[in-house]
């Protein structure tokens, strides 16, 4: 509600301090002399916190000691934290602003969920932990959707569609903190189509509304009614009214908008958002209804900011009488703290005329900097591992198990530690272990048919042997006990050595694997049919060695999210593990001729019986396996514990995001030698 009581704020987090609102946010927090303490949620990664941290302080100039970085990913449980640091954050602030989101306005529903109403279930459960905590949350005007006449700060489920999982995810967020139990300790905001300063045009990053006005500026022709109103608002003007809310005291939920009667129509936007370009007129505007031969070529925009095509759906979109946004809720809150609207009028030619001069690229002292500006947290944390370098790199051993010989790796001293593999091959398992090393003992197994075990031609290679001779290498080392973690294929090993050998097993971690009722075996469909051709063995081994079939869908490009990690040395050895020689072609032959459904079912029929510690860690953009499967299987074992999401990564996010997946390993193995020395 406006108009409460003056609230002390003393100590601040901020999240998505390095986007285009969170930048405006820090700015107006900085100015606050009450303040002594900000502290800003930053990625995991230290290089990419250094970055953005240097970015800051080149748009808003020195920062000041009273600023903290804190590592955390959004997208995470507890973003990313351990359950000791998730303690301490939540008795580190007193306030909470939540600036980041996923910006970009696609379908891929998947997505918008992880980043904007996964972090809002984190700070649901932060506000829990303490009572006092405050929590400020930025989502947008456009939780209306398709609706369309007047939409209050009342309004949220009013039976309206969403033209994007933008819109769809807002949506959604908002009703999860309705309905929490902490909904009267937080405050929702909702901007407008975003852009940057009022009073300089510059912007931390051209994201929000900037594709749509590039797309204004740029096209000759898009589909849209002239006469409806669009509504542009400053981030600055938004970050001072936030800040200046919090500190009032006020609750509730808040338009940040321009209102009706300060919008500009379509016409005119068009109008000033080509003057700002240099151009004498604007977009010639045509219905929708005949606009379709637009969708095939797409719609022109200025700086590549989005795809034509992704231009044409925004402007199909956006360019029509929508919902209008009452105001009287903000209107009544900020009257009394001085705060005027800004007029898109005066201020949006002089926006888009200063993202011309820097040819819609960023600031010039970002640009020193050389990182591009994004609208979704940068692909660059993925990390890429150069293969045969650093601790990793031993001498494979060999062990005869039956009338197989057992290939594997042993790493380190301390606590063992077994990493079981799929199609990825052992190698995929360096990076981890790399991380690993000093206080544990690595044991990498090689499956038999993906890899240098080998063994004659009556060897069994279903998936109940391989768990067995897993079991035998663990009793000629003279292993009792051991962390088992798998993925792919190796975790339905895991899995079956869990259940028939539980004493065995200190602690289970799965990963990307199929689960009950879903059975991913399609992904790999095509190689099981080619090595049962005459020759087929061949022809696979020969089209995955031209690497763009070997980085597209078809080959190994599906099972990862960032393409870059398949590197040329790589992809050799993805085929070389797999299908190098006739040998090993041979072995993955016959590998897939054992490698039955039914052994799938029986081992996710057996999982009620895991009562283990057990860890699910999955790739947040899995094409194969859902990460809804993980939650699934998280739901099927008794003895699960933790369920964690490893962003930007694919069914491979063990090699992709090898420092994240040591991370959560190491925090779970920790927690459960805690609980060992406490009983």
């Amino acid at each position: 509600m406006p108009g409460g009581d003056f609230c002390m704020i003393t100590r601040v987090l901020l999240t998505g301090a390095a986007t285009l609102l969170g930048a405006e946010t820090l700015k107006e927090l900085i100015l606050r002399p009450e303040i002594n303490a900000i502290l800003l949620l930053m990625p995991l990664e230290e290089s990419t916190r250094r970055r953005y941290f240097e970015r800051l302080a080149a748009y808003l100039g020195p920062l000041p000691p009273s600023l903290k970085l804190v590592a955390g990913d959004i997208r995470l449980p507890r973003f990313g934290m351990s359950l000791t640091a998730w303690d301490d954050l939540a008795t580190s602030f007193d306030e909470g602003f939540h600036c980041e989101q996923r910006e970009v306005k696609d379908q891929n529903l998947q997505l918008a969920r992880q980043t904007n109403l996964r972090s809002a279930e984190a700070w649901i459960e932060l506000l829990e932990r303490n009572p006092k905590l405050r929590l400020h949350h930025v989502s947008t005007a456009f939780v209306a959707g398709t609706r369309r006449g007047l939409f209050t700060e009342f309004d949220l489920d009013c039976g309206q569609g969403f033209h994007n999982a933008w819109e769809r995810s807002h949506f959604e967020t908002e009703l999860l903190l309705r309905e929490s139990s902490v909904t009267d300790r937080v405050t929702i905001y909702r901007p407008s189509h975003l852009l940057g300063q009022a009073t300089t045009g510059e912007a931390f990053e051209l994201g929000g509304a900037y594709p749509l006005v590039a797309t204004l500026a740029a096209s000759s022709v898009l589909p849209g009614d002239g006469r409806a109103r669009i509504d542009f608002v400053p981030a600055d003007y938004v970050a001072a009214c936030m800040v200046a809310l919090a500190f009032s005291g006020a609750t509730g939920t808040f338009h940040l908008v321009s209102g009706w009667q300060a919008s500009i129509t379509v016409r005119r936007a068009t109008t000033l958002a080509a003057q700002g370009r240099g151009r004498s007129r604007g977009a010639r505007l045509i219905p929708r209804g005949v606009a379709w031969p637009l969708g095939v070529a797409g719609a022109s925009n200025a700086g590549g900011l989005v795809s034509r095509g992704g231009a044409f759906r925004v402007a199909h979109d956006l360019l029509h009488q929508g919902p209008v946004f009452d105001t009287y809720l903000a209107d009544l809150a900020l009257e009394p703290l001085g705060i005027a609207r800004k007029v898109p009028e005066i201020w949006l030619e002089r926006m888009v005329s200063r993202a011309e001069a820097r040819h819609w690229e960023q600031p010039a002292a970002l640009a020193l900097l050389g990182s591009a500006p994004r609208a979704a947290p940068p692909i660059e944390t993925a990390e890429v591992v150069s293969i045969g370098q650093g601790a990793a790199v031993c001498v494979k051993r060999f062990h005869q198990v039956g009338d197989v010989n057992v290939a594997y790796r042993d790493f380190g001293q301390g606590e063992p530690v077994v990493f079981l593999h799929g199609f990825a091959g052992a190698h995929a398992w360096d990076g981890v272990v790399d991380r690993l090393l000093g206080r544990r003992r690595a044991l990498v197994v090689e499956t038999l048919g993906l890899s240098d075990s080998n063994g004659p031609a009556s060897a069994d290679f279903g998936l109940l042997a391989q768990a067995a001779r897993v079991r035998g290498l663990l009793s000629a080392l003279e292993i009792p006990r051991a962390h088992i973690v798998g993925n792919d294929t190796g975790s339905i090993i895991a899995q079956i050595f869990a259940v028939r050998w539980p004493h065995c097993v200190k602690s289970l971690v799965l990963s990307d694997c199929d689960i009950p009722g879903n059975l991913s075996s399609g992904c790999l469909a095509w190689m099981a049919l080619l090595t049962r051709l005459p020759a087929g063995d061949r022809a696979m081994a020969a089209m995955m060695r031209v690497p763009a079939v070997a980085r597209s869908r078809v080959g190994f490009g599906r099972m990862v999210f960032d393409k870059r990690v398949l590197t040329r040395a790589r992809l050799t050895q993805y085929l070389e593990t797999i299908a190098g020689d006739r040998g090993r072609r041979i072995r993955l032959k016959r590998f897939f001729q054992s490698f039955h459904e039914t052994d799938l079912v029986a081992a996710n029929q057996q999982i009620r019986e895991l009562h283990m510690p057990t860890m699910i860690i999955w790739g947040g953009d899995d094409a194969c396996r859902s990460p809804s499967w993980a939650k699934t299987l998280y739901d099927a074992i008794p003895g699960a514990r933790r369920l964690e999401l490893i962003p930007f990564a694919g069914a491979y996010c063990h090699e992709e995001r090898p420092d994240l997946f040591a991370r959560l390993l190491a925090d779970f193995f920790d927690e459960l030698g805690s609980e060992t020395e406490r009983s």
